[in-house]
């Protein structure tokens, strides 16, 4: 990934991101790199203005640290309420970051994700969207959460209709 801007956080450390299409802001959680996102935010470049941030070494290691660097980022960058997007192992960052920060957190929508531990999911006050293949045994944790049975890279039309009528129906 190409990054194109450079943010200084509080702490000191600078985040290096990538902003891809327009509306609402969404801060996207990768599974592995920001770059991995590119094609989940290129789907909606009329729907979300989605931010791709690359995460320095050390907060790569637990959700909730992934989570608060997320935060500062968001704070840095000025941006109000966003949707969270989390992808493969990004779902475990992003459900960290909506129950932490409840009050910054629009919607969450989660591709993919895998087991869930400790009582994070149940922790999730804000619209919640589940997307996974037959087995996502996050769906039923999460309180409210609407869950679909689709695999994203199997039907890419299919996913990107599934989210944008889950964002047209939430209040972000």
């Amino acid at each position: 990934m190409t990054i194109t801007e450079i943010v200084a956080l509080p702490d000191g450390r600078l985040a290096g991101y990538h902003v891809a299409g327009q509306g609402i802001p969404a801060l996207m959680f990768p599974g592995f790199t920001a770059a991995s996102m590119r094609e989940h935010s290129a789907l909606f470049p009329s729907v979300l203005r989605s931010y791709l941030i690359d995460l320095p070494g050390p907060a790569r290691q637990l959700a909730v640290r992934q989570a608060g660097f997320y935060e500062l980022a968001r704070s840095s960058l000025g941006l109000g309420r966003v949707i969270v997007f989390g992808h493969s192992a990004g779902s475990a960052a992003a459900l960290a970051y909506a129950a932490t920060y409840p009050q910054h957190t629009a919607a969450c929508v989660l591709v993919s994700p895998g087991a869930a531990a400790g009582p994070l999911p149940r922790r999730i006050s804000c619209r919640t969207l589940v997307i996974g293949g037959e087995f996502a045994p996050i769906g039923g944790e999460i309180p409210g959460a609407e869950f679909v049975a689709l695999a994203a890279t199997e039907s890419p039309d299919g996913y990107r209709q599934v989210v944008l009528d889950f964002l047209r129906g939430s209040r972000c």
